[in-house]
């Protein structure tokens, strides 16, 4: 037997749906600022060079963060608008080209960097 579980985001108190929504998304990018400042210190133990690379290619690393972060908050939020109308197959077409998009700029840049 499945069981199909109903998530309703248009029900109860805004401030609650908003807390339930960006809580994850901040721990996320606390984890994520803490793994930063961990992985500096001890490439800064190898030496100036090393840390002079890794200090380099940070913004690299942001600017690719910011556009993942980007398409990511446009896929959801158009999926979330088709689904919310009813259109499922417009939500799967949605999904299917966001993720093609997402994987032709990753070889993109992969390529040119």
């Amino acid at each position: 037997m499945v069981v199909k579980h109903q998530v309703a985001f248009t029900e109860g108190p805004v401030g609650r749906q908003l807390s339930a929504l960006t809580l994850p998304m901040v721990w996320a990018i606390l984890a994520l600022m803490s793994f930063n400042a961990a992985d500096t210190f001890f490439v800064a133990q190898l030496g100036d060079d090393p840390l002079a690379a890794m200090s380099f290619t940070f913004p690299v690393a942001m600017a690719m963060t910011s556009v993942a972060i980007g398409l990511g908050a446009g896929m959801s939020t158009g999926i979330a608008r088709a689904l919310g109308a009813g259109e499922h197959a417009k939500a799967q077409r949605l999904a299917t080209d966001g993720l093609s998009l997402t994987l032709l700029l990753a070889v993109l840049i992969s390529v040119i960097g």
